[in-house]
């Protein structure tokens, strides 16, 4: 089916999830971890991984992130799709990397402390412990292993908020 009125069809229908005007991915695919994976693959530029809310949406699904978050030593410029891409140059232990088909992001653990670390933003607290709390279910990840991540790693960025955010869904559950 061609053309723009075809694909405002689909996605009218909910055939079709938008990236940007002229981009979609198939509503069916993003079902599931590795048909999200895939999804995202052929944004990343070579050598990269996806980590905190891209990584978090090949986990758990919903929405697309507004951001196309990548470790990489590399600058990024130019969007993705309409996506901008912010690059978090770190280096990660080899056991907060997970390979899921032809993609590497970081583990649920790892995501959940990435994601705690940053601010409220767009979702506010509410909705970023909500989030937080998606992922942990179902990853089983505990909120004192993540406190014990964050323990070790004093500097990480945003450290503090990031163990507010846990000793506050500790307090919750």
């Amino acid at each position: 089916m061609p053309g723009p009125n075809s694909m405002r069809f689909l996605i009218a229908h909910g055939l079709l999830e938008p990236l940007d005007p002229s981009c979609s991915y198939l509503h069916e695919r993003a079902g599931g971890i590795f048909g999200r994976a895939s999804i995202v693959t052929p944004l990343l530029p070579y050598g990269a991984a996806a980590s905190n809310g891209l990584a978090h949406w090949v986990w758990t699904g919903g929405a697309f992130p507004p951001y196309i978050d990548i470790i990489s030593s590399s600058h990024f410029r130019t969007p993705v799709h309409g996506h901008i891409i912010r690059v978090h140059n770190r280096r990660l232990p080899t056991e907060h990397m997970m390979k899921l088909g032809d993609l590497w992001t970081t583990s649920p653990l790892r995501t959940a402390c990435d994601l705690a670390c940053e601010p409220p933003g767009r979702t506010g607290e509410d909705g970023k412990l909500a989030g937080l709390h998606t992922l942990m279910e179902r990853y089983q990840v505990s909120c004192g292993a993540c406190l014990n991540l964050l323990a070790d790693n004093p500097r990480w960025p945003g450290h503090s908020l990031g163990i507010e955010a846990f000793q506050t869904l500790r307090r919750i559950l």
